[in-house]
């Protein structure tokens, strides 16, 4: 059990387990939605559409995990959240590949190159690893690799090139990350109506839409 998990709810004869990790998964899901929707003027940049991928995925992810590995887990037993985790790394996959073509232009053909090949080998690596560990801590390192050293880096050495809007606010998304990940870690949790995956949903979704408004305020040509 989690701890301070939510108590189940009845809607009706329908039961509902852990319904406020739910509804704030719900509120991190539309934001991702949202995001996806409202850059669709920016697709026809290749590394401005791999991030909306990455938004609409990510959305599609947390969508599976809220239902089945959350409200209705009981239903579909544990077995069920390898659907969350196979399309948590395809969505995650996109932000390393969007920062990597987002910034190839402050980086080396032989770094894009090498980064490209390096990448695709640890998606197909966490993709194994995932149906042979089957367990959801090769989703944390590969949102961890992800994350914090594709997007992270790269984007700050674009950042620190160019002075992009986009980039700076990509960076202090990946920041909201790191909080989330910190309340999950540490189980800050305020009261079983309230736990630490409650609270780490709303520093993803603050994340998210940091990283959509990096978007709608970049201001440099592509």
């Amino acid at each position: 059990m989690t701890p301070y998990q939510n108590p189940t709810i009845y809607l009706g004869n329908l039961r509902v387990d852990e319904p406020v990790t739910t509804l704030t998964d719900f509120l991190f899901i539309g934001i991702c939605f949202y995001a996806f929707y409202k850059t669709g003027a920016f697709a026809g940049n290749k590394g401005i559409n791999l991030y909306r991928w990455f938004f609409l995925l990510t959305g599609c992810s947390s969508l599976i995990a809220a239902l089945i590995g959350h409200a209705f887990l009981y239903y579909f037993g544990w077995e069920a959240k390898i659907y969350g985790w196979v399309t948590g790394i395809i969505s995650v996959s996109f932000a390393q590949f969007a920062a990597l073509y987002h910034t190839r232009e402050s980086i080396s053909k032989s770094i894009f190159k090498t980064l490209m090949v390096l990448n695709i080998t640890e998606v197909l690596a966490a993709f194994i690893l995932t149906f042979v560990i089957y367990s959801f801590t090769v989703v944390e390192i590969h949102t961890a690799y992800c994350l914090l050293i594709n997007v992270t880096i790269l984007e700050s050495i674009h950042y620190k090139k160019t002075k992009s809007v986009f980039s700076k606010y990509m960076l202090y998304g990946v920041g909201f990350c790191v909080l989330a990940v910190l309340v999950h870690v540490f189980k800050l949790a305020i009261s079983v109506w309230f736990n630490h995956l409650d609270l780490s949903h709303i520093f993803m979704a603050l994340s998210m839409f940091t990283m959509y408004r990096g978007v709608k305020l970049n201001n440099e040509p592509f």
